[in-house]
Parts: structure tokens; C-alpha cells; sequence
């Protein structure tokens, strides 16, 4: 992912809330947290990622065809490359300094809604919607949405869990 030039509107740098421990995190429960930066994907990032998967889907790498066919004149960023930028990019919204590993375990009803094309903005934004203490670690859950620079959400993820141990 490459970094976007500074918007004077917006900070450069997220403030990530930074605990100790993961069970901190409970006093921010409702809390939307800082935005993340800006950030873009690139058409070859894009290319490289299909090829990996195998996706022969031209939405994601047939500039010319998109060009003609699609609404937005352009390919589209696959959602699975979306999704998997995800815990990354949670990483700048909150810190758990103290854990000793963390795992993204799960990213549930989540929902598509505007088609996110290379070149694009966009930022997470995060609200914790859960901490609960566990026999072996704390269970973070968090309502997260894809916004872009046009403030359309790209994508919703109304439950993102991550465990600490």
C-alpha cells in the first residue's frame, strides 16, 4: 500500500489509542476511534494480488475493457484484497502494547457497498463495540468501515474480532 499525500484537512498521521493491556480497551467500548491515514491501492498491487489468487475476473485487470463497460470508467479493487488489509489497518486505529500476540479471528456481516477502484482513498474507521475477558484471552470486538475520500463507505464489517493473548 502506498502512502497518499497529505489532505490540509485532514492529519497525515492517525493517533492510534495505545493500552497496555487488551483489557483497557473496555473504557472505549462505544468509542469511535481515530481514523486511520489515508491510504490507495495501486493497479499493480491489484494485478499482483489476482495473480495470486488466480481470479479471472476482468473487473479487477482489464483497464480498457472497464474503461467501456463499468460506471466508474476503471477496474475495481477485489474485496478479498480489501478484507485482508483489514487487520493492518486496525493496527492504526488501536495498540495493545502488552500482548504477546494478537490474531484477527474473525470478520462477520460484512458488506460490499461501493466498489473501491485503484487509485482511490480510503481510511478505517473504528468503533469498539466489545471487550470481554476470556478463560485464555480478551476478545475485541469492533464495528469497522471502509470510507473513502468521497465519504462513501466502501465496505462494513459490523463485528471484527481479534483475540489477545
Amino acid at each position: 500500500m502506498i502512502q497518499m499525500p497529505p489532505d490540509p484537512e485532514t492529519p497525515t498521521q492517525a493517533t492510534a489509542l495505545r493500552v497496555a493491556r487488551a483489557i483497557d480497551l473496555a473504557a472505549f467500548v462505544g468509542t469511535e476511534l481515530a481514523p486511520g491515514r489515508w491510504r490507495s491501492v495501486t493497479q499493480d498491487e491489484v494485478d499482483r494480488f489476482v495473480a495470486m489468487m488466480g481470479d479471472r475476473n476482468w473487473v479487477h485487470t482489464d483497464a480498457e475493457r472497464a474503461r467501456r463497460e463499468l460506471d466508474e470508467g476503471t477496474t475495481i479493487v477485489p474485496g478479498q484484497l480489501l478484507l485482508a488489509l483489514v487487520p493492518a489497518l486496525l493496527q492504526e486505529a488501536y495498540v495493545v502494547t502488552g500482548a504477546a500476540q494478537s490474531r484477527a479471528a474473525a470478520l462477520r456481516a460484512v458488506r460490499f457497498r461501493h466498489p473501491v477502484c485503484p487509485g482511490a482513498v480510503f481510511r478505517l474507521r473504528v468503533r469498539l463495540t466489545l471487550v470481554k475477558q476470556r478463560s485464555r484471552f480478551v476478545q475485541v470486538d469492533a464495528s469497522c468501515d471502509l470510507e473513502l475520500g468521497s465519504g462513501q463507505r466502501a465496505l462494513t464489517s459490523q463485528r471484527t474480532d481479534v483475540l489477545f493473548d
